[in-house]
């Protein structure tokens, strides 16, 4: 029984570990390959696709816990203000989870769904942290101007950052 009980430890840690680098290499991509898929100055958002994947896959506590990590690796790799990012998806990470209660989720439509609304509320909260931190001179006629074509590159990219991490999730759980 032990036994058993430690070869589960020990894969849960190795779990943990493997998050822990999945989460630096997603953020690493984000802040170096990602801005060469620019379309108009924006880009797809990966740590946000994978913290709003993986709260559909894990639920919302792994989804905090992405979201914790992957956003301090993007504040420590970017030069915006530190906390903004990690706080921004924290808070999309809470939206996306509280519909896990009523929220069928086998349905084809969710991780779309869940992108859009991740997207918007991402980014209107690193907005509004930027206006607080006196860091932006963005309007909100900027902000919509970003919005819309965030919007359509994270779901371009959702289904396929899903699906991987789905595939992931059925061989790490």
């Amino acid at each position: 029984m032990s036994l058993l009980s430690e070869s589960s430890q020990v894969r849960s840690t190795i779990n943990l570990y493997l998050a822990g680098l999945l989460l630096l290499i997603i953020a690493l991509l984000q802040t170096s390959t990602m801005p060469s898929l620019s379309l108009s100055g924006v880009m797809p958002d990966l740590m946000l696709l994978v913290v709003t994947s993986w709260s559909l896959l894990r639920g919302t506590w792994w989804g905090l816990l992405c979201a914790l990590g992957g956003g301090l690796f993007l504040d420590l790799l970017s030069g915006g203000p530190f906390g903004v990012a990690t706080a921004a998806l924290v808070l999309s990470s809470v939206v996306i989870g509280m519909g896990e209660l009523n929220v069928v989720r086998e349905s084809r439509w969710l991780p779309l769904v869940a992108s859009i609304l991740a997207t918007a509320v991402y980014d209107l909260a690193y907005w509004v942290l930027l206006q607080v931190t006196g860091r932006s001179l963005h309007t909100v006629y900027t902000l919509l101007k970003v919005l819309g074509p965030g919007l359509m590159l994270n779901a371009l990219f959702m289904y396929p950052t899903y699906w991987v991490l789905r595939w992931l999730s059925q061989r790490t759980s």
